[in-house]
């Protein structure tokens, strides 16, 4: 049987920030692309740094006075260098998915970039991995008995 890996189930990098970017840009990529995780890259693709929903928030709450204070005025001065995370963990697109599955549920991380050749090329993020679960249920209900089907991409 052939292994799964983060290749097949993983999420091409639509959405960046680069060293410099404030926390309003971050902001806006998050709600525009409708995303919790953020890989920060330097100027050759290179992974520095991952900013998440939940950061942001810690970001704006930990400011100051969030019952006073608007978000955009606050992320205006914020650079992400401040609060993205800087020691992130990383797969290659050849690493068994479950294995990064494991990686995942044991640090409780929400993502995992995916890079190749030192460049991000994709993330892997829980939502992949329900979307994954939901199409092998599918292909589980509807496919060939015994499981000689081969599970949809």
């Amino acid at each position: 049987m052939p292994t799964t890996t983060v290749r097949e189930i993983m999420s091409p990098v639509v959405e960046t920030l680069s060293v410099g970017d404030t926390l309003a840009v971050a902001r806006r990529r998050i709600q525009r692309g409708r995303i919790r995780h953020l890989p920060v890259v330097d100027g050759e693709e290179r992974v520095v740094g991952l900013i998440t929903h939940r950061g942001i928030l810690e970001a704006w709450v930990s400011h100051g006075h969030p019952d006073k204070e608007k978000l955009d005025v606050v992320a205006r001065d914020v650079p992400i260098e401040m609060l993205m995370e800087k020691n992130v963990e990383t797969v290659a697109p050849g690493t068994p998915a479950a294995d990064a599955a494991r990686i995942l549920e044991s640090h409780k991380f929400g993502c995992l970039p995916v890079v190749e050749g030192g460049k991000l090329v994709g993330i892997i993020t829980e939502a992949d991995f329900v979307r994954f679960a939901r199409r092998y249920f599918e292909w589980e209900a509807h496919g060939e008995p015994g499981g000689a089907a081969k599970l949809p991409g």
